[in-house]
């Protein structure tokens, strides 16, 4: 009964298995394509990228002239008791009176001590770093897709192995029930074939439910429906043709992070090139083009009316502020060395992960070559040790720890293979790489 159980069970795994094999097969660049144009990080740092390029204009800087229009009218009823030197009286109530103003208003900074060209290079650099924070939310997201990807593979090939494996069990069983019939085994070989076979079942079981979450993971990632349906390539390529000589230059060059902190060092100097604007003297050209008419039914004056240009300069200077300039501009160049200082540490902290990367990258290639050997080694073992358990000439316990040997060489295996990925993606992630 109970050997039917298990194939029952084998059966709804390969049942499963096959369902899992028909399913549309997605790509690593079918996944990135996805999670560029779904990924509501990336989006979200997209737009505010688009948000610092629409503030990087001359309007904004302050290098164009200001415009105003305006128009009022207003009706009066009044009391009106007016006594002239001339000796005339006027004692009138219900007097009305009407006036209307209307005007065109330009204002036009024309000298601000250079403060406007150094806002327009800085909203330059605004533009450019947000453009560079989107680039780096990106080749974050793309590293992260990369690593979660193979991480499914990885777990894939467990899956496989665990699966071979079993086999591997199964034929054992079979050996085992055949030589107790016969009377040439033991009950206790069958009994401890078939209580290591179930407990390769549940760890196959275990391995296929974080399969099942880390292709929750991706889909998360990808921005998709959790309950979407795909499936992975069956190998984790790694090439090994990394040179670090070419690395370091490629991150002194490329590295966005790296980038965006050289381009602080560039705001700061155009901020303290604002705050020292302060010391210079401001001059605006005003002009206006003015429309006012004013009725009155008593008074002096019944209709006044005028309609005409008028152009002017206006000069200010600020002689003292209580020394806030002063203290502004030295804050400025505290913000300069700190920038300065920032993209010293930021730097250095980038040399030395992609010299300790490089390194692990180095290693793994060596354990790599050594777990491909060793799966090879255990494969060949684990069929010469069913072998010699078929015609008798070894123990089921014998065979068993081999095929623990094989089972964890398998391990290693994928393990190594997704190890050295994941070196290869940050080492291509440090020298502005990963999405070339």
């Amino acid at each position: 009964m109970k050997l039917n159980k298990f194939i029952l069970i084998c059966f709804l795994f390969l049942f499963s298995h096959s369902l899992l094999t028909a399913q549309e097969q997605l790509t690593l660049e079918q996944a990135i394509d996805i999670g560029l144009k779904s990924n509501y990080d990336i989006t979200i740092e997209k737009n505010n990228a688009s948000i610092a390029s629409s503030n990087n204009t001359l309007g904004n800087a302050g290098m164009l002239p200001k415009i105003d229009l305006q128009a009022a009218t207003s009706l009066s009823n009044n009391a009106t008791k007016q006594e002239f030197s001339s000796g005339l009286l006027v004692d009138k109530s219900g007097v009305q009176s009407n006036n209307v103003n209307a005007g065109i208003y330009l204002t036009w900074t024309l000298f601000d001590g250079f403060k406007m060209f150094a806002a327009h290079n800085r909203l330059k650099e605004l533009d450019a770093m947000g453009a560079l924070s989107s680039k780096i939310a990106i080749e974050n997201m793309v590293s992260q897709i990369i690593i979660t990807y193979y991480n499914v593979v990885r777990q894939k090939q467990l899956i496989k192995g665990l699966s071979d494996n079993i086999l591997v069990s199964e034929e054992r069983l079979k050996i085992a029930e055949l030589r107790f019939n016969i009377g040439s085994g033991s009950k206790l070989d069958v009994l401890q074939a078939k209580i290591d076979m179930n407990a390769q079942t549940s760890n196959l079981y275990r391995h296929k439910t974080f399969f099942l979450d880390l292709k929750l993971n991706l889909n998360q990632l990808l921005a998709r429906n959790s309950e979407t349906e795909f499936d992975v390539v069956e190998i984790i390529p790694v090439e090994f043709l990394l040179k670090f000589e070419e690395l370091k230059m490629e991150l002194l060059n490329n590295n966005s992070a790296l980038t965006y902190a050289q381009r602080s060092i560039h705001l700061t100097q155009h901020l303290l090139k604002e705050t020292k604007s302060q010391w210079y003297p401001k001059f605006n050209f005003n002009s206006s083009y003015l429309f006012s008419r004013n009725e009155n039914q008593a008074g002096f004056s019944l209709l006044n009316q005028n309609l005409g240009l008028n152009l002017g300069l206006t000069a200010s200077w600020t002689i003292f502020n209580g020394l806030n300039t002063r203290h502004q501009i030295k804050n400025a160049h505290l913000q300069y060395q700190n920038a300065d200082l920032a993209y010293k540490i930021v730097k250095l902290q980038l040399e030395q992960a992609l010299l300790s990367s490089f390194k692990k990258y180095q290693e793994d290639q060596k354990v790599l070559q050594l777990e491909e050997d060793n799966a090879l080694l255990t494969k060949e073992a684990v069929d010469i040790a069913l072998e010699r358990f078929r015609i008798g000439s070894s123990t089921s316990v014998e065979l068993k720890e081999i095929q623990k040997s094989y089972d964890e060489a398998l391990t290693r295996l994928a393990d190594a293979r997704y190890s050295a990925k994941v070196s290869e993606t940050q080492l291509m992630k440090l020298s502005g790489k990963v999405l070339k």
